[in-house]
């Protein structure tokens, strides 16, 4: 037998150990925990969760609501989020994923919320949703629970050694250069505009990367922009946002101007800004459609595969 209770501080090193047992690809560590669980602003007791059974942690989810605005997407107030579910493997297809689930449902439910999101809850997500090729059954798992698949959402990374510009970007570069553009790491007295560049094209989780970014003092080595003939911002790229140094994104340009090579170029500027630096592999969490083509082209390979799935709670 088992039973369902709150998560409390003693369970820490248990829940650790559990979730490096059952979430192979994607292992934890006591500091990331603390930052991306514990430490978030929305954390909430009844919401993180602990199956116990003979005194021993056997499982454990995480669901998520906002308690304070994301930028500009406010409050959601119809939206919860379920970050990460696992149970030991021994005691799989016992009914305790079902309960956790349930249970973070119903709370769901009582705080007023109309559906909830698996695993993709900005800002402290980890991972965008279930990975098809190593926790294939949970896709299955949570269908037979009323969740639907939308997508699908891909990791990719790169090497970077012996790395170079392609004559082609180049080209791309001076023919923009040309016409007016420039391309340039991030100065502090573009602090402003670039905020402002955010708020209009891309609002919401990118002004708070840029935030932190800047409030840490990593701008200069960690963001890059394009800017056009009357020195507006018109592209952005970023790395680093987590404090990995291969991490990269967000990455944009004004909708505009897409088309005119201005992202590929500020993208190989980037990833040579990088090389430059020591960092000898590239790697992001989350693309899909077009925007994946486009680091496929520059080489980039997938290495994992998200089913991104979404549930109306009636």
């Amino acid at each position: 037998m088992y039973k369902i209770r709150s998560y409390s501080y003693k369970d820490e090193k248990e829940v650790l150990k559990l979730w490096n047992i059952c979430l192979t690809r994607d292992p934890i560590n006591r500091d990331v925990f603390h930052k991306k669980v514990l430490l978030d602003p929305n954390f909430e007791e009844k919401l993180c969760l602990v199956a116990e059974a003979d005194r021993q942690i056997v499982g454990f989810i995480l669901g998520m609501v906002r308690k304070y605005p994301y930028e500009e997407r406010g409050l959601e107030p119809e939206r919860g989020w379920i970050s990460v579910v696992f149970v030991h493997p021994a005691l799989r297809r016992e009914g305790i994923a079902r309960a956790l689930v349930e249970k973070v449902e119903d709370e769901l439910r009582r705080l007023g919320r109309k559906n909830v999101t698996l695993a993709s809850y900005s800002p402290n997500y980890f991972f965008p949703g279930p990975d098809k090729d190593v926790y294939g059954d949970s896709i299955e798992f949570f269908q037979k629970m009323g969740y639907e698949v939308l997508g699908e959402a891909v990791g990719m990374d790169a090497v970077l050694y012996d790395f170079s510009i392609p004559q082609r970007v180049a080209e791309m570069e001076r023919a923009l250069e040309a016409a007016g553009y420039r391309f340039e790491i991030f100065d502090g007295t573009y602090t402003l505009p670039l905020l402002r560049f955010l708020h209009e094209h891309f609002p919401g989780g990118w002004v708070r990367n840029v935030r932190d970014t800047l409030l840490k003092g990593r701008g200069e080595e960690r963001l890059m922009l394009a800017f056009d003939k009357e020195g507006k911002i018109v592209g952005y790229c970023q790395r680093a946002m987590d404090d990995l140094a291969g991490h990269f994104g967000p990455f944009g340009v004004d909708e505009r101007l897409r088309g005119q090579k201005i992202g590929t170029v500020l993208f190989y500027k980037m990833l040579f800004d990088m090389y430059s630096r020591g960092i000898y592999h590239v790697w992001l969490a989350w693309t899909d459609g077009e925007a994946q083509k486009f680091y496929e082209r520059a080489g980039m390979k997938v290495n994992k595969r998200h089913a991104v799935m979404k549930k109306s709670l009636k």
